[in-house]
């Protein structure tokens, strides 16, 4: 199922397929997923483990090549292993240098997302990691060592990495995993900023809660199928759900059955 509303969506996704060679035989990961991402939406992917959400994050990403299937950013197509400069990413799991300080490590990640030939001076720098560390909580840390920072900090510097580079497509993979309330509360705030600022994000997560606050639709994955790609309230209704959480469950049972 797939819905388009612009002649010009930012990321357009055409029967993008994946099928892994193993001992065992073929399997096909990902089959024929069509999409569509409007500018300044933020759409959540779901899908139970297994699905199809991490390869499908990988194909857009560029990290391994598609068995069939076409993705174009800004009408001009991508190609496997091509870099993504105007793309942040968040992996699931993030695992930045340990033995830089927090400062050290978004000053370098601030560099690397430079567009080539840029020249700016180490107090523009400084100033630009600064107000990265700021939106994400952790100005107070600049000077603490990765290694001696807890699993929901390190995941704060995850988003500030991913978006050093003024992104307009940001691909986030469980953004809010091992962050207490308040933090979860605090990024999906965050998110909803960058939205306001014209930012694109798509994002998987299992936390239904955080989806039905964010999203302006979502996609439903089960067994490497696009189950449903629309709004929240359709989605409800559709299965006649009290809410996601229960209608998840309808749909992911319905198509295992």
């Amino acid at each position: 199922m797939q819905t388009s509303r612009q002649k010009d969506p930012i990321l357009s996704i055409r029967d993008l397929s994946k099928t892994y060679h193993c001992r065992e035989g073929d399997v096909e990961a990902l089959t024929n997923l069509s999409l569509d991402l409007d500018r300044g939406e933020i759409i959540g992917i779901l899908g139970p483990n297994g699905a199809g959400k991490t390869t499908a994050v990988k194909l857009i990403m560029g990290f391994i090549k598609a068995t069939r299937g076409k993705i174009t950013f800004n009408m001009e197509e991508l190609k496997a292993a091509e870099p993504r400069p105007h793309f942040g990413y968040l992996p699931e799991s993030f695992r930045p240098n340990p033995n830089l300080t927090v400062g050290e490590y978004i000053g370098m990640q601030y560099n690397l997302a430079l567009p080539d030939g840029t020249i700016t001076n180490r107090g523009e720098a400084a100033a630009k990691v600064s107000n990265l560390l700021i939106q994400v909580g952790m100005a107070p840390f600049a000077k603490r060592r990765i290694d001696r920072l807890s699993k929901g900090m390190g995941q704060r510097i995850g988003i500030a990495q991913a978006i050093a580079g003024n992104p307009e497509l940001m691909i986030l993979d469980e953004p809010t995993s091992g962050l207490d309330p308040i933090g979860k509360s605090e990024v999906i705030d965050l998110l909803l900023t960058l939205k306001n600022e014209g930012k694109t994000i798509l994002f998987c997560s299992h936390i239904l809660a955080e989806v039905e606050r964010l999203c302006d639709r979502i996609g439903i994955i089960v067994n490497g199928n696009l189950r449903f790609l629309g709004k929240v309230d359709d989605f409800l209704t559709q299965h006649q759900a009290n809410d996601l959480d229960e209608g998840f469950k309808k749909e992911v049972k319905c198509a295992t059955s």
